[in-house]
């Protein structure tokens, strides 16, 4: 069963859903309201990245290790949402793993379509790499399409620098048929935070751009060498369907993937870290995701510690 905490943001939802923002610009001034509810966590230093663009984030955790740094993209329909909004998850990301989290802003549409905030990810990939040798890209719901397209287009080019991906119910398909089937339509009822949504969001972001394009649309991508996923997705959500297509296609595509399906949980719950106790245990799970990733514990078989490494050693 789901926490009394869920349970109290579950009402706060609900409530939200019967008075909506009238329009983007009401959307966008509850997000920044949001995340200025944020309050700073012991052991984690918040700091303006002032190398990216305005409301960007660089969260430093007491004793940084330098061989890993993770950007984490934020959500919000690619039309809202704010770096600030993820403060929370990216404190408990820094304190599980002793990384930098960089929470970075990016052109949002209709204002900027696609390819601007893709761009502007990509920009941040590269100054999350001045600051580790390794970077896991991770985000939620768009920013988890986001985080996927910036993977797409490091494996195309060969950089190993991207380490992993970790991605919260992620908008993997844009094409006009998801909106009429499947769990967009199944779960309707059930998702308190998307039961309203539209495909605004994916033309606006679009603008006239292909759906059918791998990086918008990360389930039509060959994924052959990306490097290691974590995908978490409630099974409540109308988002499911696209969590599933991906991690079925990174499997057949010979990627490392490690999937969890949660109940009851709203869309993004993640991000709540802190607050719901669900919220905490996803980012402590995703934590020990990215220290087996740093300790090579899934990349390959052959890095695993405490075994041994040739045949004449069992002999």
């Amino acid at each position: 069963m789901p926490s009394k905490a869920f349970a109290l943001m579950e009402s706060i939802i609900r409530s939200g859903r019967a008075n909506p923002p009238a329009d983007r610009a009401a959307d966008r001034r509850a997000a920044a309201e949001q995340a200025a509810m944020y309050r700073p966590f012991p052991g984690v230093r918040d700091e303006s990245a002032r190398d990216l663009r305005d409301g960007s984030y660089l969260m430093t955790p007491d004793d940084a290790r330098d061989d890993l740094v993770i950007l984490y993209l934020h959500g919000g329909a690619f039309f809202s949402g704010t770096a600030g909004m993820c403060r929370a998850i990216g404190a408990h990301l820094a304190l599980g793993t002793r990384a930098r989290v960089v929470l970075p802003e990016y052109r949002l549409a209709p204002e900027d379509p696609y390819p601007a905030g893709l761009d502007d990810c990509e920009a941040a990939f590269e100054y999350a790499a001045t600051l580790a040798s390794g970077v896991v890209v991770a985000g939620e719901s768009a920013g988890a399409n986001l985080a996927m397209g910036v993977l797409l287009r490091r494996t195309a080019r060969g950089d190993t620098r991207a380490l992993a991906g970790m991605l919260y119910a992620g908008v993997f398909d844009q094409r006009k048929e998801r909106y009429e089937s499947g769990s967009w339509v199944d779960r309707a009822e059930a998702d308190l935070a998307l039961g309203g949504a539209d495909d605004s969001m994916t033309t606006h972001y679009l603008g006239g751009h292909p759906a059918e394009d791998p990086l918008v649309s990360p389930v039509l991508a060959d994924l052959t060498g990306l490097p290691p996923l974590f995908i978490q997705v409630s099974s409540a959500e109308r988002l499911l369907d696209d969590s599933l297509a991906l991690a079925a296609g990174a499997a057949r595509a010979g990627v490392h993937v490690e999937m969890e399906v949660w109940p009851h949980m709203t869309h993004a719950w993640q991000i709540a870290a802190g607050f719901l106790p669900e919220a905490t245990e996803a980012a402590e799970r995703s934590a020990a995701f990215v220290n087996r990733v740093a300790a090579g514990r899934i990349v390959d078989g052959a890095a695993l510690l405490g075994g041994p490494a040739t045949l004449e050693e069992l002999l």
